[in-house]
């Protein structure tokens, strides 16, 4: 069970209902059905549940999501290896059960691939982009220090220099991410598991 008890939309003050709706917003036009994030009572769950007990850094955690949304030249594929990665290695729970949600729904992924993923083990039948993006997250996740300087060059010629750091980006937002949602003990939707 989650630290902090999913807020009803009758509980929140006059911010936290203007941060609820554009999270709400926000999550039906990305996400779709493609996991749960509502309970049943409809109160946002998953990292959306901590971030509505803390406004302004939830305002700033949604723009940053925003514009990395928008940076070029890093795939959906690659983009959710690298955040599957990053999850397995944290086991963020919600973190990992949404992402292989959308990896498999939204991507050419198969379920063995995401699997292979989510162990550390690089899958088979990737493309460069993808090998390359799981490579790159290892390399952060797995060593202390800087990345070196063969995967950063691999990382520019896979995906472009604003695409390299649009990499490092994901990687070091979704471990963020998977803090939060380890620190606040961030479970599953009740009914849900991972795959």
């Amino acid at each position: 069970m989650s630290r902090l008890p999913p807020l009803a939309y009758s509980d929140l003050d006059g911010e936290q209902k203007q941060l609820f709706e554009e999270m709400n917003s926000f999550a039906s036009e990305a996400f779709k059905d493609k996991f749960v994030y509502k309970g049943a009572d409809g109160s946002l769950l998953g990292p959306f549940c901590p971030l509505l007990y803390t406004v302004d850094v939830a305002r700033a955690f949604f723009s940053s999501l925003k514009s990395m949304g928008k940076l070029p030249g890093l795939p959906l594929s690659s983009r959710e290896i690298a955040i599957l990665a990053t999850g397995s290695k944290w086991k963020a729970l919600f973190e990992i059960y949404s992402h292989e949600r959308i990896a498999i729904l939204g991507t050419t992924l198969t379920q063995q691939q995401i699997d292979m993923v989510k162990t550390g083990c690089k899958p088979d039948g990737l493309d460069e982009q993808e090998e390359t993006a799981f490579a790159v997250t290892m390399e952060l996740m797995n060593q202390m220090g800087p990345l070196s300087e063969a995967m950063w060059q691999r990382s520019v010629r896979a995906f472009g220099k604003i695409g390299a750091l649009s990499l490092v980006h994901h990687i070091g937002f979704f471990s963020y991410l998977c803090v939060l949602c380890n620190g606040c003990d961030v479970s599953l939707p009740e009914g849900e598991s991972i795959k």
